[in-house]
């Protein structure tokens, strides 16, 4: 993808920034799903103590990929560069800051299928942040502002 090349959306890999439990990605891994965690993605050699979300927007513009974060201020602090890199957002919100890897992958699991059908029918919409309100409940998906 070519920062705002649309076209390309619907099948995008996912990168699961340092906010979440890198598990997920590889547990999504393993049934087919693109996705992988930023340390594999742009540190593998583990030189980096932490990765700095400019670096992972430019990463994701570069390779095409979605942004999966659990850090709701990136969108305020970094705003300007999502909305010129382009790149599709997708924010886990963890109630008081926490949750299990197991509750963030059930949740992520669950709306990646959503995400991608939204990006082959709405192609302009590229943030989103799912939420749900109790480890039992059906996690819901919406569009967000950035």
């Amino acid at each position: 993808m070519s920062g705002n090349d649309s076209s390309e959306l619907p099948n995008p890999q996912f990168l699961l920034d340092q906010s979440l439990d890198p598990n997920v990605a590889k547990a999504l891994a393993l049934v087919g799903y693109d996705i992988v965690d930023v340390e594999t993605a742009i540190d593998p050699s583990g030189e980096m103590s932490r990765i700095e979300d400019p670096v992972i927007i430019e990463w994701c513009r570069v390779h095409g990929s979605v942004w999966v974060h659990a850090d709701d201020s990136a969108r305020r602090q970094h705003k300007r560069q999502l909305q010129t890199s382009g790149i599709p957002t997708l924010c886990v919100r963890r109630p008081g800051g926490r949750m299990t890897g197991r509750e963030q992958l059930r949740i992520v699991a669950y709306v990646i299928p959503k995400v991608l059908d939204n990006y082959e029918k709405a192609p302009g919409i590229r943030h989103y942040r799912p939420d749900a309100t109790n480890p039992l409940s059906r996690p819901s998906l919406r569009p967000v502002e950035i």
